[in-house]
């Protein structure tokens, strides 16, 4: 009796399949999130804001406050937050032109009532909310159902809706950064061009994107490479004489270590640097051995962020290079909030819609994605004060700084460790879609 004969998936079957799970997971997770918000009349959604004392939209008013001073980077009352970027005070100081000229006086717990710079953050949210709304409808493969559908779930997922109650510009970076993926190969010289200047324009806003330089080094396109450093240079350089002169530049810095050490003091809770989520897994465990400042952090903080660099040059999927280089963006950093996981929108995009031959590992980044996205409204916290040093760790902080560290294992393995073994890994399908330039 002959054995029936199984057909196997093709890779488009897979690619539907993959689809298929990661936005119904996504989709059952925010209906989770309504279901609760509701029960608990608003109450579980303190667990995906950052919520605590009169601090609400502060990521939005701190910027505005600090602009509308004649020396935004030597004010004494308000220093330590004066480690925004030169081109960044220029933004907020013409928004600042539509507010009250002596609002740098007033106390946060006003600014957050007070009608008029009230409405100037819903504006700003509105304008820079539309705008990737536009970039990500445009971005993503499909018709429209499935378009509107995935940014509906972008844009109420638990990153975004911490991006909505802290006022972060980072919108705008990952808008920036959205223009110089889709653009940095185009075959229109022009067009390259323009995509280097929104990369300059992310890292303007923020710093730790100019890793994307990667990108071009791996294509040898050295020229460019120099043209990105120079407009990101120029981007610092020349906004800062309208804001005190090149000074400013060296003072911006300077201020980094005690914004760091800020946000250091509030424990892991909110934060997806390697040194919170080893912190996280260590507390989760029972032990200590990772909580303190101990030179062990630092030595696999370094191996980890080294090991994610290699595997944006040498990996041979292009959405594996743009995660890899998306979590040094995200992780590296010493203090990184939870601000910054929208920038993983740009490789989920690229691995949901990717061409290139499905395997089995995929289906673990899907996952972890969901877990990054999923707006798990639950109002328990998994790590209380007694272990953190700072606020408590509810479950989607705990989900993310898994998530970080599963994704930045996985790419090790499958992109540096795999091969070194000897262990082939298959070529991605190519993508036809464009001719080589020449």
């Amino acid at each position: 009796m002959k054995k029936p004969v199984t057909k196997k998936l093709t890779n488009e079957q897979k690619g539907k399949i993959t689809f298929c799970i990661f936005f119904i997971s996504l989709t059952l997770t925010q209906l989770v999130m309504y279901i609760s918000a509701i029960a608990s009349r608003g109450f579980s959604m303190h667990s995906l804001v950052y919520y605590y004392y009169n601090d609400s939209y502060m990521d939005f008013f701190n910027p505005l406050k600090i602009s509308m001073l004649n020396k935004p980077y030597s004010s004494s009352n308000i220093g330590e937050y004066s480690f925004y970027s030169p081109l960044y005070i220029l933004l907020f100081r013409f928004i600042s032109y539509f507010a009250k000229s002596d609002i740098y006086e007033y106390d946060k717990s006003y600014l957050t009532h007070y009608s008029e710079t009230t409405l100037l953050y819903v504006f700003f949210a509105a304008i820079t909310t539309a705008a990737l709304s536009i970039v990500i409808y445009n971005t993503k493969k499909g018709n429209a159902v499935t378009k509107v559908w995935f940014l509906f779930l972008c844009l109420f997922s638990a990153p975004m809706i911490y991006n909505y109650e802290r006022g972060n510009i980072i919108i705008m970076a990952l808008f920036f950064l959205f223009l110089f993926i889709l653009n940095y190969d185009s075959e229109k010289a022009y067009v390259r061009q323009l995509s280097l200047v929104s990369l300059a324009l992310a890292v303007a806003i923020k710093p730790y994107t100019i890793v994307f330089i990667v990108l071009l080094l791996r294509e040898k396109r050295f020229k460019d490479t120099l043209l990105e450093l120079l407009y990101s240079a120029l981007l610092y350089i020349i906004p800062s004489f309208f804001v005190g002169g090149l000074s400013v530049i060296g003072k911006m810095i300077s201020k980094i270590p005690e914004v760091i050490n800020q946000i250091q003091a509030n424990g892991a809770a909110y934060r997806t640097d390697i040194f919170a989520s080893l912190d996280i897994l260590s507390m989760s465990l029972g032990y200590n051995v990772l909580s303190n400042d101990s030179i062990l952090k630092y030595i696999i903080w370094a191996i980890l962020v080294i090991g994610l660099i290699v595997c944006g040059f040498i990996s041979k999927s292009k959405w594996k290079r743009v995660l890899a280089l998306t979590l040094v963006v995200v992780a590296g950093p010493f203090a990184e909030l939870e601000t910054s996981l929208i920038l993983l929108f740009i490789p989920l995009i690229l691995c949901l819609d990717s061409d290139e031959e499905r395997k089995a590992m995929d289906m673990v980044h899907i996952f972890l994605f969901v877990l990054v996205m999923a707006p798990l409204a639950i109002m328990d916290c998994i790590i209380n004060f007694d272990q953190n040093t700072g606020y408590e760790i509810y479950l989607h902080s705990y989900l993310v700084s898994v998530a970080i560290i599963l994704f930045i294992f996985m790419l090790l393995i499958e992109t540096v460790t795999m091969p070194l073994a000897g262990i082939e890994l298959n070529d991605p399908k190519p993508d036809k879609s464009k001719k080589a330039r020449g």
